[in-house]
C-alpha cells in the first residue's frame, strides 16, 4: 500500500558566501602582505631609533632617552618575531569575513610606518607600536573579532597622533 503523505525533502542550509578576494585576510597571500607592512613597520622603528640616537653625535645619550630607544628596540624585535610567525602560518590565519577590504589593512600599517618617523611625543610612539604588536597578535589568531578590535585601536592610535601632530591653529 502506498503512502500517501508527502515526503518531506531536506532542503540544504545555505552555505556562507565566500570572502571576496578584496575581504582583508581571506588568503594566505594577504596574511603574508599584512606580514611585509608589519615588517615594515618594524623598520621605521628600527631606523627612528637610530635617527634619535644619531641625533647626539656620538655624545651622551641621557638616561631617559637610552630607556625609550632599548624599550622600541625590544618591541621591534618583538614584531619581526610577529610578523614571522605570520609568514611561517598564513594559511591557518586565513579569516573567513572580516568584513574589512584589504587594501584598507595595507594602507593602515603603511600609515603607521609613515606615522613612526613623524611622531612629536615618546608616549604616541609607544603607544602605536603598541598598537601594530596587537593587530600582529589579533591577526596570528585568525578571529575576526580580535582584529577587528586591533584594527580600531590602531586607526585611533594614528588618529591621535595626527591630532598631536597637527599645527597649531592660527589665531
Amino acid at each position: 500500500m502506498a503512502n500517501d503523505t508527502p515526503t518531506a525533502v531536506p532542503v540544504p542550509s545555505p552555505e556562507p558566501a565566500p570572502p571576496t578576494p578584496a575581504e582583508a585576510l581571506a588568503t594566505a597571500r594577504q596574511v603574508e602582505e599584512l606580514a611585509d607592512k608589519l615588517s615594515a613597520c618594524a623598520d621605521s622603528i628600527h631606523a627612528r631609533v637610530m635617527q634619535d640616537i644619531r641625533r647626539h653625535n656620538g655624545g651622551e645619550v641621557p638616561d631617559a632617552e637610552q630607556a625609550v630607544a632599548r624599550a622600541l628596540l625590544d618591541a621591534e624585535i618583538e614584531l619581526r618575531q610577529r610578523a614571522n610567525r605570520l609568514y611561517a602560518d598564513a594559511a591557518a590565519c586565513i579569516v573567513t569575513s572580516l568584513g574589512q577590504p584589504q587594501q584598507k589593512l595595507i594602507q593602515l600599517t603603511a600609515d603607521a610606518a609613515a606615522k613612526i618617523q613623524q611622531i612629536t611625543r615618546i608616549g604616541d610612539g609607544i603607544t602605536l607600536v603598541a598598537r601594530l604588536l596587537g593587530l600582529a597578535a589579533a591577526a596570528s589568531t585568525g578571529q575576526v573579532a580580535p582584529i577587528l578590535a586591533a584594527v580600531g585601536a590602531l586607526k585611533l592610535q594614528l588618529d591621535v597622533i595626527s591630532a598631536h601632530n597637527a599645527p597649531p591653529a592660527q589665531a
